[in-house]
């Protein structure tokens, strides 16, 4: 499915679709008024209920205050998501979809919640909460990208923009220039390992059937978008030798449509990616942004980057593992050997969390409930 979306946003199909809903949406705007007390959330494009927008959601449907506000979420595959209401979620995929954006006052995600379609939305408002630290190229700079959606970065449109730091602050109004209201405090979703953490870690390892006394290692790779000259992941080899002394959890992107079923190791696809890192005493990962979201935890991280070169080339970094400071392999056998090393800088993680993701995590949702409170005071 995602191979053809992909051929369709590279093709002049993508260039006509954007057109034709353009104008259908220019026309629904002029019937459709917003409720001023409706939210419609999405998370990862409708994939999952998770991540900030999920925090927020939380937070309205335990407040007092949002008692009798309308609160959806736009989902793929709604039938999946059991746990809320059938009167409180839509499908993302469904002609109606945008009736019921429009109907709604407020749009919170963490992605494109308008379907790649940037289109004006003055009665609207949209906020944003970025769905990771921009580590890797985004938008003009992403070397690869389509031309539908290199459109929709440069003229998508958010009213605030939550961000984690002056890093990305700097990188995002520089990927979104037509958007407003950068919010230098934080995500929520910083506050996802807080909740999750009590639980307890041993009843989360159960859960997991995770009943092995061996240290658990995370194995967290990002996508490539593009045809790559030989695997950049670890191999199965590698993988199959860690296994005898560490408890594997293999946690692949989204996009992602393998799976490791061969080895002897955990494959979680769609698990919280929270709870997955709650379990696990350190993390392999490459280029992905799950590094800051770690951080808090002041576990090791090590970076297996052994295709930096064509990584580079094709998709482009903001930030090299140099400069973070962390353990970076370009091979199997140094990592390894980083692994096996007890020395860890454990005072680099406090340098980068102090640097990257210091803000509280109650900040933002003092925010959302003012912007809120705000804007319902002008209708």
């Amino acid at each position: 499915m995602q191979k053809l979306k992909n051929l369709i946003k590279n093709s002049f199909l993508g260039w006509l679709f954007l057109a034709i809903s353009i104008v259908f949406i220019k026309i629904l705007q002029i019937f459709i008024k917003p409720n001023s007390k409706s939210v419609i959330f999405m998370s990862y494009g409708g994939r999952q209920i998770s991540d900030s927008p999920n925090e927020v959601y939380l937070n309205m449907i335990n407040d007092d205050d949002f008692k009798d506000w309308n609160l959806k979420w736009a989902l793929n595959k709604p039938k999946l998501f059991q746990q809320i209401s059938k009167e409180n979620k839509i499908s993302s995929n469904s002609p109606l979809y945008f009736y019921h954006l429009l109907k709604s006052k407020y749009w919170i995600t963490n992605s494109s919640i308008e379907r790649l379609i940037p289109f004006k939305h003055r009665r609207n408002i949209y906020i944003q909460f970025w769905h990771g630290m921009p580590m890797k190229t985004l938008g003009d700079d992403e070397k690869e990208l389509s031309g539908v959606v290199k459109w929709w970065y440069s003229h998508a449109k958010f009213d605030f923009h939550f961000v984690y730091g002056d890093f990305d602050r700097k990188h995002m109004q520089h990927v979104f220039k037509n958007s407003h209201n950068i919010i230098n405090h934080g995500l929520l979703r910083k506050s996802i390992l807080n909740r999750r953490s009590k639980i307890g870690i041993n009843k989360l390892r159960h859960e997991m059937e995770i009943e092995s006394n061996k240290p658990v290692l995370l194995y967290v790779p990002s996508f490539r978008e593009y045809k790559t000259k030989k695997s950049p992941f670890l191999s199965d080899e590698f993988l199959a030798k860690l296994s005898k002394d560490y408890t594997i959890i293999y946690r692949g992107h989204y996009y992602s449509e393998s799976e490791k079923t061969s080895l002897d190791i955990k494959y979680f696809a769609n698990k919280s990616l929270y709870k997955l890192m709650l379990v696990s005493d350190f993390m392999v990962t490459d280029y992905s942004s799950v590094i800051f979201d770690y951080l808090p935890l002041r576990r090791p991280i090590y970076l297996f980057q052994s295709d930096i070169n064509e990584y580079t080339e094709h998709r482009g970094l903001y930030l090299r593992g140099e400069d973070l400071q962390l353990p970076v392999a370009y091979s199997e056998n140094t990592l390894n050997e980083q692994i096996k090393n007890d020395r860890y800088n454990y005072q680099q993680l406090d340098i980068l969390l102090e640097k990257y993701n210091n803000e509280p995590m109650t900040r933002a949702w003092e925010d959302i409930r003012n912007i809120l409170d705000k804007e319902n005071k002008r209708n």
